[in-house]
């Protein structure tokens, strides 16, 4: 958006002579400070203090135990950098192999499933620049995908030909239905569709697919096709992963794509790429690997010298999730943004964008404050030491919250004090 980078860039500056609002309205919760399970945890972050980190879906804070690894595979690194770095004593292949295995548990699913990328980013470009599209069939995604999905279809595009035929699933974000999303994927599915790539929670809405459902009508549409024509489902899952309580199978798809810097508290700059299949059959690899090339996973690990003391700590962040456990990280994930929606609900002037209902949503909460620059809005919490940020992306100007595991809901409630106390209706 217009003002985005301007209030972003000076916002060290207006930040640091204003105080964080402590005012709250009536009504507000004040239970939670006595009896705050996650309090522990969020003490192993270092996040600046009298600021309410709201936009941890950009780039994630490392906890401790990821830090210590870090810095623990650096000081090997940096003591002896060819020796970690020879591959006949396979340390670098067995610190991967580790972190593969750890995804695998998180997933259920073998390590030979998981390719190691940097971001979303890089694994969106692996998978469509290398998965199987035969002339005269087609990708069919939407008009709701991120600019880095989009790119990576339109690259395909204009190196193969391949068309790209985009969307709308919904013509509401707020009031999106499940029945709504499937009429427009079935009624637009072709004999050519020969891959179908979907986000599982979008970032510019806050709309979360019903992913598991989707795929399993896929598979039904399968039934009758040549392995040639099978519909390949790819799935860009980086605002679910680390959020929703879900493993691999559950998803139905061909290709899970995620960033493990964000809401996974992985090492930045780490991600994956999860496949059904520990071969190739659908897939050819458009990177070099440094690893052995004996499965999916070592054979789609983009080779090169990367920060490998971060790659090697992804395992760390996969360890601490399962420590947590997967329902309990996402039930408070989901609690603490019904508390959200909730408590912006009761401002005259909100129009709430994220679906309200749990199935259609995850780890989000967008709004607009009607007759409001969103740019300005956003700006406003800032100055007051609220990080979030605003876009217009496919559902308009928005203003993006994002309460997860380092937040509480008093926090929540400074935010609504914060907008009431400048926007009155």
């Amino acid at each position: 958006m217009s003002g985005r980078r301007d209030f972003l860039k000076c916002a060290g500056v207006l930040a640091a002579g204003l105080p964080l609002a402590s005012a709250l309205p009536a009504g507000a919760a004040t239970a939670s400070a006595g009896s705050d399970e996650w309090a522990s945890f969020r003490q192993q972050f270092e996040l600046a203090p009298g600021y309410l980190h709201m936009a941890n879906f950009l780039v994630t804070s490392h906890p401790k135990v990821v830090r210590d690894a870090i810095a623990g595979y650096r000081a090997q690194l940096d003591a002896n950098p060819g020796l970690m770095m020879d591959w006949d004593l396979q340390i670098g292949p067995k610190n991967e192999h580790n972190v593969r295995e750890w995804a695998g548990r998180y997933l259920n699913a073998k390590p030979g499933q998981v390719a190691l990328t940097e971001s979303t980013t890089q694994g969106l470009g692996m998978v469509y620049a290398g998965i199987h599209i035969a002339p005269g069939q087609e990708i069919l995604s939407s008009v709701h995908e991120h600019s880095a999905a989009k790119a990576a279809m339109n690259f395909r595009h204009e190196r193969d030909g391949t068309p790209v035929r985009r969307i709308e699933l919904f013509k509401d974000a707020h009031s999106a239905s499940r029945e709504e999303i499937f009429a427009n994927i079935a009624s637009n599915l072709r004999p050519e569709t020969r891959v179908i790539g979907l986000t599982w929670v979008h970032s510019g809405s806050g709309v979360k697919l019903p992913i598991g459902e989707i795929g399993r009508w896929i598979t039904q549409q399968n039934n009758g096709r040549t392995p040639q024509e099978r519909i390949l489902f790819v799935v860009d899952g980086v605002h679910g992963f680390g959020v929703e309580d879900a493993n691999f199978a559950d998803l139905n798809c061909d290709f899970f794509i995620a960033g493990t810097h964000k809401w996974m508290f992985g090492p930045r700059g780490t991600g994956i790429v999860c496949s059904a299949k520990e071969t190739l059959d659908d897939i050819s690899p458009t990177l070099a690997t440094f690893d052995e090339p004996e499965n999916f996973g070592t054979t789609l690990s983009p080779g090169g010298y990367h920060a490998f003391e971060h790659r090697w700590a992804l395992a760390k962040a996969f360890e601490l999730h399962l420590q947590l456990g997967k329902a309990r990280v996402q039930a408070r994930i989901h609690q603490l943004n019904r508390y959200c929606k909730q408590r912006l609900g009761t401002l005259a002037n909100m129009e709430l964008v994220t679906p309200l209902s749990p199935e259609l949503s995850a780890g989000f909460t967008f709004f607009r404050l009607k007759g409001q620059d969103q740019d300005e809005v956003a700006a406003w919490l800032l100055k007051n030491r609220v990080i979030t940020d605003a876009v217009d992306r496919d559902a308009g100007p928005v203003v993006r919250l994002a309460p997860g595991l380092l937040n509480t809901e008093a926090q929540i409630d400074q935010v609504v004090a914060l907008l009431a106390q400048r926007y009155r209706a």
